[in-house]
């Protein structure tokens, strides 16, 4: 497939993050096309956390299968491209794992043991993505759609999120990783944070202008984004074209800048789309 689109970045592993809720007790749905659905958490009860025994993630069979896609993967191709893969980051993995709405409720309501939980939820994140680097995963992507500006404040994030993505990001580069940051939606009031957490890249969505969000980060990290996926979905080659080329020339100014979407490629985007806006991409003189 790589070989059709010629992405610089392959991504084995990707949109099984949701099988952590699984391992742990959750119960998952596969769609027939897209990611998995959570339909059960993990637990009930933040008690459940003194039962947890993170060491069964890598015992577990699908890991160990992930695994070995993304030592075959690079086998293949990590000499031509950058592989990578991705995880929930611990705030949304909390999600996953408690209740979303548990989880909002207890950041009033009972903020130590949230607290407690996330501790927990920034080794599981940890554990599975450290063992994939020597496999071959050299950029790992976090992603924090539930910690966008769009679910929870500024102060909530700089409280409940910071602390736990900067531990991991921290660790994660001690052991030879690149590590970019996906949040989902508004995150302008945010981006000023991306460089003090240690991210390497950070990727922006649609909601979030290009021009603030490269004044704001000041060439302190790279930055990624923001065509809108459903632009890649349902316009017409000429349009996306011209959509990708006005990012491109929005970006010009910033070198540390890669073209990507504003999110994951929807399920059902046209073959023939994917490879007009990379194309496009390759091709751009600005």
């Amino acid at each position: 497939m790589n070989s059709a689109i010629h992405s610089d970045i392959v991504w084995p592993g990707s949109g099984y993050n949701n099988l952590l809720a699984h391992i742990f007790g959750g119960k998952i749905k596969f769609r027939a096309k897209g990611n998995i659905d959570v339909i059960r958490p993990a637990f009930q009860s933040l008690a459940e956390l003194d039962k947890f025994d993170v060491g069964i993630l890598d015992k577990h069979p699908w890991i160990i299968t992930i695994r070995d896609i993304i030592k075959q993967v690079d086998s293949l191709v990590g000499q031509n491209v950058l592989v990578g893969t991705s995880v929930w980051g611990p705030f949304t993995l909390a999600g996953q794992f408690y209740g979303v709405e548990k989880l909002m409720s207890g950041l009033y309501k009972d903020k130590a043991a949230i607290h407690a939980l996330l501790e927990v939820m920034t080794e599981i994140c940890y554990r599975y993505l450290s063992p994939t680097i020597e496999k071959g995963a050299l950029l790992l992507s976090i992603a924090e759609p539930t910690a966008s500006g769009d679910l929870i404040s500024l102060q909530h994030f700089e409280d409940f999120v910071v602390p736990y993505l900067t531990k991991l990001v921290s660790r994660l580069k001690q052991d030879g990783a690149l590590i970019t940051l996906h949040i989902c939606g508004n995150i302008r009031d945010r981006l000023a944070l991306a460089p003090a957490i240690g991210v390497d890249l950070l990727s922006v969505d649609s909601k979030v202008d290009l021009d603030v969000a490269i004044k704001t980060l000041d060439g302190r990290v790279a930055l990624a984004g923001n065509l809108n996926p459903v632009m890649l979905k349902d316009c017409p080659a000429n349009g996306l074209i011209t959509a990708t080329e006005k990012i491109l020339q929005e970006a010009s100014g910033y070198s540390r800048y890669i073209l990507m979407l504003g999110c994951d490629i929807p399920p059902t985007v046209p073959l023939y789309n994917v490879q007009t806006f990379l194309s496009t991409g390759l091709n751009w003189v600005g």
